[in-house]
């Protein structure tokens, strides 16, 4: 059996002194995990996805990144693993409007010098986007793609860097029954293909019964929970 590739021990997460928003959470995620997290709002989820990201810092606990401590790493560093190894998601699709899908895709490679590496990535993003159906719009803004369009965008931007670990932060939440299931198949899709761990928060059953996991976070503790229930 392969080793985690997240590991989250007694992780604790307070905002000011009263309240506690994450207790006691241990969660293990292996590479080509699909791990999708119920819960009603307010309940810290979007908090726990930050901390696996390692865009918040647990209060105590121990959050480990193949194996080594994000509480060793400092700001740039950890700046750097989210940009390589890492890919979130994001309810809003946050596309910048002037930019085309190729363009919006091309945004976290702007970090890599340029010559061969850019031009891979160029290669990648006119792939990806194929992948996902968005072959003959890579030309095309925002603005003239629809709500699951925009979607697609911003997954293959989160894909681009190839990382090993995919958040994704109520990825459905604007979309339609019909394009929360093409969303569904296309992140299974994805974590098949390219060998990415897929880790979401979602109000959505339809999602998470799609997840070979489905855990619940309730009054700041993490449970396996049934998704059909």
């Amino acid at each position: 059996m392969s080793q985690p590739l997240v590991e989250l021990e007694r992780v604790n997460k307070r905002f000011g002194e009263q309240t506690e928003v994450l207790r006691h959470i241990d969660l293990s995620v292996r590479p080509n995990d699909t791990v999708a997290i119920l819960g009603p709002s307010g309940s810290g989820k979007s908090t726990l996805l930050n901390i696996i990201g390692g865009l918040l810092l647990p209060s105590s606990g121990t959050v480990l990144f193949d194996g080594e401590d994000l509480h060793g790493r400092d700001q740039k560093q950890l700046a750097a693993l989210r940009n390589r190894e890492i890919g979130f998601i994001f309810q809003a699709h946050h596309l910048l409007p002037q930019c085309s899908a190729l363009e919006n895709v091309l945004v976290p490679t702007l970090v890599h010098p340029k010559g061969q590496l850019r031009n891979s990535a160029t290669e990648r993003a006119h792939q990806l986007l194929t992948e996902v159906g968005l072959g003959e719009r890579l030309h095309h803004r925002p603005s003239q793609l629809s709500g699951g369009e925009q979607q697609r965008v911003a997954v293959v931007r989160a894909l681009i860097n190839q990382p090993r670990l995919l958040l994704a932060d109520e990825p459905t939440g604007s979309l339609d029954e019909q394009a929360t299931d093409h969303l569904g198949d296309l992140l299974c899709a994805l974590n098949e293909r390219h060998q990415v761990a897929l880790v979401t928060v979602t109000h959505s059953r339809r999602l998470a019964t799609r997840m070979q996991r489905v855990l619940t976070l309730s009054a700041g503790s993490l449970t396996e929970a049934d998704a059909t229930q």
